[in-house]
């Protein structure tokens, strides 16, 4: 019996991504001797089987939500708010202590990833190992870290993208347990909605405890829009876009569709829902998908703008940019509106390209709006909700004649 287990967590519809997570790890490292266990919430038997027949001794455990739910504590209507929105098998992850009653080294595999060579460096760790978040990631979680104010939150532990979490005995032996991770998971969900408790326990575990992280290299849990993705070993969809549900992805991983098919092969189900981003993209792989998702961004935007856009404002159409231009009647094309893509998809910022004494009597203006919020420089965010109000704000405060 290997002293390594790779743990997957899905609902039945994602049976056909986790059949390709295991094919491409079968394809990209074919010595991997870990132990699969595939937690579910009811996978019909012949879909059981064939994971058995992909992967010979996968272990296949049905994920009982009731007993997640009791380990979680009360049942709160914030908590469970938070997982209809994101199916109550994100508290799968928390459990992955449990396994190391059996296993040495534990490693969870979100379905939406894709496993492009061998897995060596996945297991160079002592205790725990995440791929770390991009500077800012601390100033965006600021709410639902400030839920602890008793503890000293080391900003030097990586805080961690949950698509791939590695855990170890040693994190045990150090005083963490699933009780701890599930004691933290109810803390944000209670006091900080819309908190990642599948994956920010971690971080508050490991800073608490003091226990080491390995920060795993990009190339071991890479995004699929980041540069450099084509080089990595274990790429990453993340967001709504994955491998099976658009176009540029499955044109940029054709091997995706080809574990596919061995998946099939042994009597797994394809994936049969829509395919989406099916327009012309740039010739550069690291900006095929960024550009894609901007276009449908904008074009959403744009509809929903357009029979509110302020007289004198021209929306500048080039939109597979990672702004949309807003162009102001009466002023040099350099003078104008940036729309900027925010990491919260409920707001979108606002930047004021334009002469100081004009910047600030728009930014004023705009910050005036409910929930507007000073981002940096020349950028103003506010809720999609409150767009139209805001350019409202910017087109009057433009048209006020200027002091001599």
């Amino acid at each position: 019996m290997t002293s390594r287990a790779i743990v997957l967590g899905i609902t039945t519809d994602l049976a056909f991504a986790a059949g390709v997570v295991l094919a491409s790890i079968r394809a990209g490292d074919p010595e991997c001797d870990a132990t699969i266990v595939i937690l579910h919430d009811g996978l019909e038997a012949d879909q059981q089987e064939a994971f058995r027949r992909l992967w010979p001794g996968c272990r296949l455990e049905v994920f009982r939500t009731d007993e997640a739910m009791a380990r979680l504590g009360p049942s709160l209507d914030q908590v469970q708010g938070f997982l209809r929105q994101y199916s109550p098998m994100v508290l799968a992850k928390l459990g992955l202590t449990d396994l190391l009653a059996e296993f040495e080294q534990v490693v969870w595999l979100d379905a939406d990833i894709l496993v492009k060579g061998r897995l060596d460096g996945l297991w160079a760790f002592d205790c725990l190992a995440w791929r770390g978040l991009p500077e800012g990631a601390f100033k965006r979680r600021e709410r639902a870290l400030g839920v602890f104010p008793e503890l000293r939150l080391d900003p030097a532990v990586p805080l961690p993208n949950g698509g791939v979490i590695g855990v170890s005995r040693r994190f045990l032996e150090l005083g963490g347990s699933s009780e701890m991770l599930y004691g933290f998971a109810l803390r944000l969900a209670q006091d900080a909605p819309a908190a990642q408790i599948d994956e920010l326990p971690w971080y508050l575990a490991a800073a608490s405890l003091g226990t080491p992280v390995t920060a795993l290299p990009l190339a071991l849990n890479h995004p699929v829009a980041a540069k450099g993705a084509e080089r990595a070993v274990v790429v990453h969809a993340i967001g709504a876009h994955k491998f099976w549900n658009a176009t540029p992805l499955l044109q940029l991983y054709p091997d995706w569709s080809r574990h596919q098919e061995t998946w099939v092969a042994v009597g797994g189900r394809p994936y049969a829902g829509a395919v989406e981003l099916g327009e012309v993209h740039p010739q550069e792989v690291h900006e095929v998908l960024r550009a894609a998702q901007a276009r449908a961004h904008w074009l959403g935007v744009f509809k929903a703008l357009w029979p509110v856009l302020p007289q004198g404002m021209v929306v500048d159409l080039q939109h597979d940019r990672k702004h949309l231009p807003i162009l102001l009647q009466g002023r040099p094309e350099g003078e104008h509106l940036r729309l900027h893509r925010h990491a919260n998809e409920k707001r979108i910022g606002i930047e004021m390209v334009l002469p100081p004494d004009a910047q600030a009597r728009v930014e004023a203006a705009i910050s005036g709006v409910k929930w507007a919020r000073h981002e940096k420089a020349a950028l103003v965010s506010v809720p999609l909700t409150g767009l139209a109000a805001a350019l409202r704000a910017a087109a009057a405060a433009l048209a006020e004649p200027v002091s001599p």
